[in-house]
């Protein structure tokens, strides 16, 4: 009986666009990862991963405005899609020179022009609630990165998966440029919206920091081998973690325009605890059979696993407060929860090693959620007070 009132619900059709695109997308490329930790090993998956992160990093300081913006004001009728483009494509455009002249290499700054196209683009069709669209393109740029992605491994090494990446979102430029030779840009936009665009491009910076800074602080400290491992958890983490993203890019429009979705996010939360203790009773017996070399992720994946209910919840809020353009609060949000990832990681990770890096990332991602639950329910109440 509730099966069949959710299949009737107006959203259940979008988010299952939605869900069997990501799952299916995300499905290909954690196969790939997975393939590529067994393939690579401990050190190399490692140094990998402090790539990538080097990578998306530099990617979403491009990203100015923040992808959250497009489909806000895209949401809301506004043309603010010429004047992100192409500011954010010029700026991706002079990191390339920049990472060239510092790291020799091009490899991060093809995926940097790549990744700021197709986030935009992929913004863009959200804020027009083209899921079907979406959906499909997200598949296509998956498919695409892994044939590109096996070839240039086996002709480049490692280095070459992060170009593969880059060349796969550039697919999708074209009608990005097709659309800048025909629509005029109205720059006078960022004026009137300088606030909302600001915090939501500090908040896209902060967002990044929080997910990808403990990759920089584990690598010099604790080798790229502890890397590897804590790579490989949360890899599976994010497989496990696939439906509050999904439900994000379907609620966050919703949210924009003052629609409600409480059941689908009552039944995210809880959907969010069963993949939790999957992550946590499962899977790691199965670890040492697939992955014999990853001793410390054994360990470390059922303490990783706790962080995806605290996941759930934020990810919630934070559509929440976006719809509503009151991103200060999730701003804060991840400056807390960096404030405490940084020094308990290293903390924690001298004193307990692997366990004790997965615990700063628990401790830190339940610290962004209890914040933004608190601030989500302080503008509430100030609004019936007012």
């Amino acid at each position: 009986m509730i099966w069949d009132r959710l299949k009737k619900s107006p959203g259940f059709k979008n988010i299952s666009i939605l869900g069997s695109s990501t799952i299916v997308g995300n499905a290909i490329t954690s196969i790939f990862w997975i393939y590529l930790a067994d393939l690579l090993g401990a050190e190399k998956y490692g140094e990998l991963g402090y790539l990538m992160a080097i990578a998306t990093i530099v990617s979403n300081v491009c990203l100015v405005g923040g992808t959250w913006s497009m489909t806000v004001y895209t949401a809301k009728g506004m043309k603010i899609q010429p004047p992100l483009y192409i500011i954010s494509l010029i700026s991706s455009c002079t990191s390339l020179v920049i990472i060239f002249v510092i790291f020799n290499t091009i490899s991060i700054g093809i995926y940097v022009i790549g990744f700021v196209i197709f986030q935009l683009f992929l913004a863009e069709l959200l804020g027009f609630k083209l899921f079907k669209r979406y959906g499909k393109f997200y598949i296509v740029q998956k498919m695409a990165f892994i044939c590109l992605a096996f070839s240039f491994n086996h002709i480049i090494g490692f280095e070459g998966i992060i170009i593969a990446y880059g060349l796969s979102y550039l697919i999708f430029s074209f009608p990005v440029f097709k659309m800048l030779t025909t629509v005029k840009p109205n720059f006078g936009i960022f004026k009137t919206k300088f606030g909302f665009l600001t915090n939501n491009y500090l908040y896209d910076l902060s967002s990044v920091a929080n997910n990808q800074i403990d990759k920089l602080i584990i690598a010099p400290m604790f080798g790229f081998i502890l890397l590897g491992n804590y790579y490989l958890g949360l890899q599976i983490i994010g497989f496990l973690g696939i439906l509050p993203g999904i439900v994000f890019n379907y609620i966050l429009t919703h949210d924009a325009s003052g629609q409600s979705t409480t059941r689908v996010k009552k039944i995210t939360l809880l959907c969010s605890v069963g993949f939790a203790l999957i992550g946590i009773f499962l899977i790691p017996p199965l670890m040492p059979i697939v992955f014999p070399e990853y001793t410390e992720a054994v360990t470390i994946l059922p303490i990783l696993s706790l962080s995806l209910v605290p996941i759930a919840v934020h990810t919630i809020f934070s559509s929440k407060l976006l719809g509503q353009e009151k991103t200060r609060y999730i701003l804060i949000g991840y400056l807390i929860s960096i404030s405490i990832l940084f020094p308990s990681m290293i903390i924690l990770g001298n004193e307990f090693g692997a366990e004790g890096i997965a615990i700063a990332f628990v401790l830190s991602q339940s610290a962004y959620a209890i914040f933004l639950v608190f601030a989500a329910k302080l503008l509430v109440k100030n609004e019936l007070g007012s």
